[in-house]
């Protein structure tokens, strides 16, 4: 490894070239997947199903 690269940016062994990335598994990661992405599935489905429902009821929701 020279200088002016970092631990980071070392060549890969033949193993891990095979192999793949590994994931890091930080906690920032874990938890955007785990809380993350679920609240934002849940808030679309409570948003578009308001939206339907008053739409159905003749409600105008002004924009």
């Amino acid at each position: 490894m020279s200088a002016s690269q970092s631990p980071e940016e070392q060549e890969l062994t033949p193993e891990e070239l095979e192999n793949g990335p590994k994931p890091r598994g930080d906690l920032g990661s874990w938890l955007y997947v785990l809380t993350g992405i679920p609240c934002m599935i849940l808030f679309f489905l409570l948003f578009f199903g308001s939206i339907g429902s008053c739409d159905s009821a003749n409600i105008l929701i002004p924009g």
